[in-house]
């Protein structure tokens, strides 16, 4: 079922007009930069907003571990998805610390952790795997109306992760981990042998199939996971190898409208420290730059969208959220062992973020930059 075509077409005309004025400045959403899901010293699951002094919102008690976040535009709502194979997603305030709305899955479906809006805010799209039948699905939310789902489409491949909305504001791309999964094997990976990652690009309005970018045959275990898109529509997407730990193979791509998703090189040191594993993505304001990072390595790395090129690594135990700071070239790196960083780009360079609340939060996948909210 696809959503309302004119409806849609409308929201997306005004999603393009701000686009890069959104993307590529950075505002502060109700007095606070960042928000993300952590662990507590009581073991409870939470989400917090906080900012670059160190303050920090009211904790919200989730249901369970969440992962990736979304903000919905024109608002200072984010949505707070459950880590696989959770059912939950919370609508909340970060500023007031309120639980605003529940979404839960249909029967047969978990949530995958990600989703995005149109740009007008109207409607959220959330990546499900729908294990029953053993495909991935895109659900449609009415936000307007209590985000009462309307509808779904066709994820176009086994395992879809993260979704970001492309600056055309009608488009998602979508990233095609290829790993097949059912809740009652937990986390395991049921179809290594066969997986088919992939980068696809969605019509939203109808669930049409507009580009499917997949890596080379001998590269088929390098799970798309992760993702992020700047202004100018460059994607930026990162693995997780399921293959020999013994082999070094790319772990960054860069898709900008090509017959192929590039793999820019960077020195194998650095690619050994990666361990196989990313975990996060994030372009900083000007949307020239991006970091990638690897908790499983304690491992932030820059890289630069222009040239394609590997920059700076910097040590940081624990390192997976990441998200644009309010300067240029800069970043906020956050940890599951404790605390947060602003990072500047430079190799061994760090400023601890204050702020016992921040300090004391074991840090969980994924960051998100809030923006101002309409006024």
């Amino acid at each position: 079922m696809a959503i309302d075509r004119r409806q849609f077409l409308i929201g997306a005309g005004a999603f393009a007009a701000g686009l890069a004025g959104a993307r590529n400045g950075f505002a502060v959403g109700e007095g606070y930069h960042w928000a993300g899901c952590f662990r507590a010293a009581d073991g409870s699951d939470n989400f917090m907003a906080f900012a670059a002094d160190g303050r920090a919102g009211p904790p919200v008690r989730l249901p369970g571990r969440g992962h990736g976040m979304t903000q919905r535009p024109g608002t200072g709502h984010a949505v707070v998805f459950a880590r696989r194979p959770g059912t939950f997603a919370n609508v909340i305030d970060p500023a007031a610390g309120r639980v605003l709305h529940r979404i839960a899955t249909p029967a047969e479906r978990h949530f995958q952790g990600h989703g995005a809006f149109t740009g007008d805010g109207r409607y959220l799209f959330t990546t499900e795997n729908h294990y029953a039948k053993g495909r991935g699905v895109v659900g449609i939310h009415d936000a307007a109306d209590g985000y009462k789902r309307i509808g779904e489409f066709a994820a176009q491949g086994v395992g879809p992760h993260e979704t970001v909305m492309m600056p055309d504001g009608r488009t998602l791309a979508v990233s095609i981990g290829g790993i097949l999964t059912h809740p009652d094997a937990g986390q395991a990976k049921l179809n290594l042998e066969t997986m088919q990652p992939a980068l696809v690009y969605i019509e939203t309005a109808t669930g049409k199939l507009l580009g499917d970018y997949r890596l080379a045959p001998d590269l088929h275990q390098l799970s798309i996971r992760h993702m992020a898109v700047n202004a100018a529509g460059t994607v930026v997407v990162v693995f997780q190898y399921q293959g020999a730990k013994t082999r070094l193979v790319p772990l960054v791509g860069i898709h900008a409208g090509e017959d192929a998703i590039a793999l820019p090189s960077a020195p194998d040191t650095v690619t050994a420290r990666l361990r196989h594993y990313c975990g996060s993505v994030a372009f900083e304001r000007a949307g020239e730059r991006f970091v990638v990072t690897s908790p499983r390595g304690n491992v932030a790395t820059l890289w630069d969208a222009r040239s394609r090129r590997f920059v700076a690594a910097h040590a940081l135990n624990d390192v997976c959220g990441a998200a644009g700071a309010p300067e240029p070239g800069r970043f906020v790196l956050a940890s599951g062992a404790g605390g947060a960083v602003l990072w500047p780009g430079v190799a061994d360079a760090d400023e601890t973020l204050s702020g016992a609340a921040v300090r004391r939060a074991h840090w969980d996948n994924h960051l998100l930059a809030l923006h101002r909210a309409a006024s």
